[in-house]
């Protein structure tokens, strides 16, 4: 979220950033020795999941994919992409949605049950899993932190022998056996590079691939119903690696150099010699590959990074993984009678470094992408937050920018340090837009472009962090939102 600090003389100063960038250095490992093929238990009869799929989006909405029922929610958050995983029962009849903080949400049948890990406004969690042998009667379950920890709820049992990275957000996602049993859990966790990482009893597995240094790697699924253990890892370009003896898939989608794979599941009823799957992309296609049939997502966002991840029926903990948001976003490009809507993470241009110095855009770019947005306000239709940032007179070398960034050709600038609320609506009913920055409650600051008046106590807003932020409200549960402490008018 941008983030500038506070300002004095008309100079901002860069601030620290909390981020996704993860921190990935001390992960790097060696492979596991190659082994033989593990002979399991033989596996339970399974339902067939492809009757009982769901998407989940960041604000907590669960969408039924081809013909699963709709299921009652107990969550949401409008304004805030905090949904990061959903993990169903193996019957398919509810489940819960873990939010980023690790508080549990019951889905349909499923009790409303704490998880009894919670970092409160520390997006740390990282997804949820079922037992087994979990129902809405024995609603036993695990919630994956980012350090590899296993926090058991419901009434679950601890898990033993799992990998631990303390101080390094590494995990990413989980599967638990099939054959599990409340006196032996025995699973898998996906770090972000790759590797994968047995806990309780299960054996080391081989072949599948690894990416020093490349935080890629998105989700792991087991094969149902095989006497050995094989299975898969999907990448963020929509590669689906198999370990441990697993057939080659064909059929899958691929995005080369782009994140946007972001879950898979097996599908249950597959052939023994022939599996199959579905793999979401963060839009909320769901696309089939292997021997699994097509199926149609009810809801999808074309233009949004949104869909965090599957939840199913059937094994692996009845989870496909959980997600957050990408640093870089995809070209948003919104125009109207206003002007242009401008995303300081825009793909275009987030990478970009401001002025002369070594902030990029997306880090500290959220005036000068607000700027941007106002001079198209006034007709100046190519400048964009690129433009603005290669004027490295405008910059100081920590990212500062400078009085003479605000002056827009035949155009006054007004900086009000005390504005009130009244001066702001005043401004925006003349029809003036109103650059405003803000002291977060999280820490550092934000600046946002106001674009009209939205009724007695409200404003139209738009935000250069929040994706499609194009005349919002204001008002809300946004996380980039906190006390005004200046204001810019434009005339």
């Amino acid at each position: 979220m941008s983030i500038w600090g506070s300002a004095r003389r008309g100079v901002a100063f860069a601030a620290i950033v909390v981020t996704p960038v993860i921190a990935l250095a001390a992960l790097y490992f060696q492979a596991p020795p190659a082994t033989a093929p593990h002979t399991a238990q033989a596996a339970r009869p399974l339902v067939d999941n492809r009757d009982h799929i769901y998407v989940l989006d960041g604000w907590g909405g669960v969408h039924p994919v081809g013909s699963a029922p709709g299921l009652a929610t107990t969550a949401s958050w409008p304004h805030r992409d905090i949904a990061q995983s959903l993990a169903m029962f193996p019957d398919g009849s509810g489940g819960y949605v873990m939010d980023g903080w690790g508080a549990l949400h019951a889905v349909g049948a499923a009790p409303q049950i704490a998880s009894g890990a919670l970092w409160d406004k520390w997006n740390f969690a990282r997804a949820v899993v079922m037992a087994p042998w979990s129902s809405a009667a024995e609603p036993n379950g695990w919630v994956l932190d980012g350090y590899g920890q296993l926090r058991p709820f419901g009434g679950a049992p601890d898990v033993v022998g799992a990998k631990y990275w303390p101080g390094t957000d590494s995990a990413r996602s989980v599967v638990i056996m099939a054959t599990s049993t409340p006196s032996s859990v025995n699973g898998y966790v996906l770090d972000g590079l790759g590797g994968i990482h047995p806990f309780g009893t299960a054996p080391a597995v081989s072949g599948n691939p690894t990416w020093p240094w490349l935080d890629i790697a998105r989700g792991i699924a087991l094969v149902p119903a095989t006497s050995s253990i094989e299975g898969y890892t999907l990448d963020g370009y929509g590669g689906i690696h198999p370990f441990g003896g697993a057939p080659a898939i064909k059929g899958a989608p691929y995005w080369p150099g782009r994140d946007l794979a972001d879950s898979i599941v097996m599908w249950t009823a597959a052939p023994a010699l022939t599996p199959g799957g579905w793999v979401l992309d963060r839009h909320g296609d769901v696309h089939a590959f292997g021997s699994a049939p097509a199926l149609t997502p009810s809801k999808t966002w074309p233009d949004w990074d949104i869909a965090r991840g599957f939840g199913s029926a059937g094994s692996n903990g009845g989870s496909g993984g959980g997600s957050f948001e990408r640093r870089y976003v995809d070209a948003e490009v919104i125009s109207d009678g206003w002007g242009t809507y401008y995303n300081q993470r825009d793909a275009r241009w987030g990478a970009q470094n401001v002025g002369a110095g070594s902030h990029t855009i997306w880090e500290v770019g959220c005036l000068l992408a607000s700027l941007a947005m106002v001079y198209t306000h006034f007709g100046f239709g190519d400048v964009t937050p690129a433009t603005v940032a290669a004027h490295a007179s405008w910059f100081g070398g920590s990212g500062a920018i400078y009085n003479s960034a605000l002056n827009i050709p035949g155009h006054t600038t007004i900086m009000n340090w005390h504005p009130t609320w009244s001066w702001i609506a005043a401004h925006l009913s003349a029809g003036h837009p109103v650059i405003v920055g803000m002291n977060l409650p999280t820490g550092g600051t934000h600046f946002v472009t106001l674009t009209g008046v939205a009724g007695p106590d409200d404003y139209w807003t738009n935000d250069p962090w929040e994706q499609n932020a194009h005349h919002v409200a204001f008002s809300g549960d946004w996380p980039t939102r906190g006390s005004v402490y200046e204001a810019i008018a434009f005339i």
